[in-house]
């Protein structure tokens, strides 16, 4: 399945960061796919929901659920997440989606998003996190060391892109693939999230 709603720029970045034949992960390769669902909201709006590891062909899913939204005459509005990570070059993908799309990316309440996962939520056109929420990142695992840091660096330069802080981008490659660096909520708001004790509106 192609990729109508990565942009010019988006698809060079991608090609740019050395991950296109990769198939990293940012901690375990998990073999099973996230959990990608549509909950219909208020005045013909979508959520999507993505939990659960992050795997080949996630991409492509949360594509077929927005356009599927779309050809129901409905507003893909959020994308909630709930995901400790998995395939990299599946987050990139999937961040990708979202920022094409321009949604907005909500963490919730007691839910994590780590690893593969921030980048998804750093694409967000408006950034939502629960006070609650766990968000976190560290560096990529590969094969041997070598290609790890270069896989980290790749991974640092797409932070980049995404308008992630530097101070967020340092923790990320100082940080080694079996640890997560939590972000503070000073953190967050320093990337543009909206911090909250409540949920949003749905």
């Amino acid at each position: 399945m192609s990729d109508p709603v990565l942009c010019k720029r988006q698809k060079g970045v991608i090609a740019a960061s050395g991950l296109v034949s990769a198939g990293l992960a940012l901690s375990v390769s998990f073999a099973a796919a996230a959990e990608i669902k549509s909950f219909n909201l208020k005045g013909d709006r979508v959520e999507i929901f993505v939990s659960g590891n992050i795997a080949t062909g996630d991409a492509d899913l949360l594509q077929a659920r927005i356009k599927a939204a779309i050809d129901a005459g409905k507003l893909v509005t959020s994308l909630r997440l709930n995901s400790d990570g998995g395939n990299l070059l599946e987050g990139v993908l999937l961040a990708a989606v979202v920022k094409s799309a321009k949604m907005s990316t909500n963490v919730g309440r007691d839910a994590t998003c780590a690893s593969a996962c921030f980048l998804i939520f750093a694409a967000g056109e408006t950034k939502n996190a629960n006070y609650r929420a766990r968000i976190g990142v560290h560096g990529a695992s590969d094969k041997d060391v070598r290609s790890s840091r270069a896989a980290t660096t790749s991974m640092a330069e797409i932070a980049k892109a995404l308008d992630v802080p530097s101070p967020i981008i340092r923790r990320m490659v100082n940080t080694l693939p079996g640890e997560v660096e939590w972000l503070s909520l000073a953190d967050l708001r320093s990337m543009g999230a909206d911090v909250s004790r409540a949920e949003p509106e749905r």
